[in-house]
């Protein structure tokens, strides 16, 4: 996991998952965003991948790139899916006020400014972000460059759809 920047309090993460076999250990154990970047050449990475972040106690999941909404539909599948089997377990009705939040967005910027400056869990101050990155042609430039305008002042466009730039 590499640090890529700050902003306010926040420390940004940089995570290629295809070129990192030990990704998995690197991530926080608790208080976290994930923000994913996943296309349609990804989609077989998704559910393991959403797994391990639901595992490692991920407090808010924002998805971007082609395949953010199916991405978003995935976490929620899971966190429904560990609420039944809690229930079954415990015989106590599962309370979704303490279960991650979840977002997709069309518009690459707006998600990664969303992640970066507005998720937040309450119950707990959230001070990473782990972007983690599907991708082959890889985001990370294009992260760098909006940690620096965030930073800066920067508000996303308005368009609906923004896609990523990629470094390749």
């Amino acid at each position: 996991m590499e640090l890529i920047g700050r902003i306010n309090r926040r420390r940004i993460y940089y995570i290629q998952i295809r070129n990192n076999s030990e990704w998995k250990s690197s991530l926080p154990k608790n208080d976290w965003v994930v923000f994913t970047i996943a296309n349609k050449e990804d989609e077989e990475l998704v559910p393991p991948v959403v797994k391990i972040c639901m595992d490692k106690n991920v407090s808010y999941t924002c998805s971007a790139g082609t395949l953010a909404h199916w991405t978003e539909q995935y976490f929620d599948e899971e966190i429904t899916g560990q609420a039944l089997d809690y229930e079954m377990q415990t015989k106590k009705e599962f309370d979704y006020e303490f279960s991650p939040v979840t977002t997709a967005h069309q518009n690459f910027s707006e998600g990664f400014w969303f992640a970066s400056t507005l998720a937040h869990d309450p119950y707990n101050e959230i001070d990473k972000v782990v972007c983690l990155d599907f991708t082959h042609r890889k985001v990370k430039k294009h992260l760098t460059v909006l940690i620096d305008k965030i930073n800066n002042g920067w508000l996303p466009s308005d368009e609906e759809i923004e896609l990523a730039e990629y470094d390749n």
